[in-house]
C-alpha cells in the first residue's frame, strides 16, 4: 500500500512539475523599425477636422537583445482622426503580422500627437501556429505625412500614397513554450 501511495505521489508531482514548465512562457525583448506606406480615404468630419479610414502595410525588421534580426510583413487596418485646427491627431487599429514560415500575429495600437508624429501603445493579442498564445505590448511611435497631405484633400478623396516609419524601441514579447 505504501509502495503504490509513493508511486502515485511521485507522478502527481510530475504531472504538476510537467504542468508548470508547460505554461511558463519565454519573455523577451525586441526592438522594430517599419517602413510603411498607407492607403485609403479621408472624409471631412468636422470644421478643419478629417477622418483617414485605410490601411497602412510594409515590412518589419525586428532584432532581438542578442542582435538576431528577422523580418516580417504586416497590414494594419487603422482610423486617423486629424484636428488640423488643433495640429493633434489619434490612430487606432489592428495589426496582421505575417512571418516567414506564415504563422500570423494579430495586434493592437492606438497613438495619439501631433500632424506628423504620434506615440501610444501596440499590444499583441494572439497569433497562430507556432505563434499560438504570444502576447506582449509596448511603445511605438509613427512618423507620416498623412495629416500634412489629407489636410487639402476634398471630402471622399482616396490617398494613394501616404508614407510613414513606425518604431517600437521596447516590445516585451511572450512566447509560449
Amino acid at each position: 500500500m505504501k509502495k503504490t501511495f509513493r508511486y502515485f505521489l511521485l507522478l502527481f508531482i510530475i504531472v504538476v512539475l510537467m504542468g508548470v514548465v508547460s505554461v511558463q512562457a519565454e519573455e523577451r525583448t525586441v526592438q522594430i523599425m517599419a517602413p510603411w506606406e498607407g492607403k485609403g480615404r479621408v472624409f471631412l468630419i468636422g470644421p478643419e477636422k478629417l477622418k483617414f479610414l485605410g490601411a497602412f502595410e510594409g515590412i518589419m525588421y525586428i532584432q532581438d537583445a542578442k542582435g538576431a534580426l528577422d523580418a516580417a510583413v504586416f497590414v494594419c487596418p487603422a482610423v486617423q482622426e486629424i484636428d488640423a485646427k488643433m495640429n493633434k491627431t489619434t490612430i487606432n487599429g489592428n495589426c496582421l503580422i505575417k512571418t516567414e514560415n506564415g504563422d500570423l500575429v494579430f495586434a493592437e495600437l492606438s497613438l495619439a500627437g501631433v500632424i506628423g508624429t504620434s506615440q501610444g501603445t501596440f499590444t499583441i493579442t494572439g497569433g497562430t501556429g507556432s505563434l499560438e498564445g504570444i502576447t506582449g505590448s509596448g511603445a511605438m511611435h509613427a512618423r507620416t505625412a498623412l495629416g500634412a497631405m489629407a489636410v487639402d484633400l476634398e471630402s471622399g478623396a482616396v490617398l494613394e500614397a501616404a508614407a510613414g516609419m513606425a518604431i517600437w524601441p521596447e516590445l516585451k514579447v511572450n512566447r509560449p513554450d
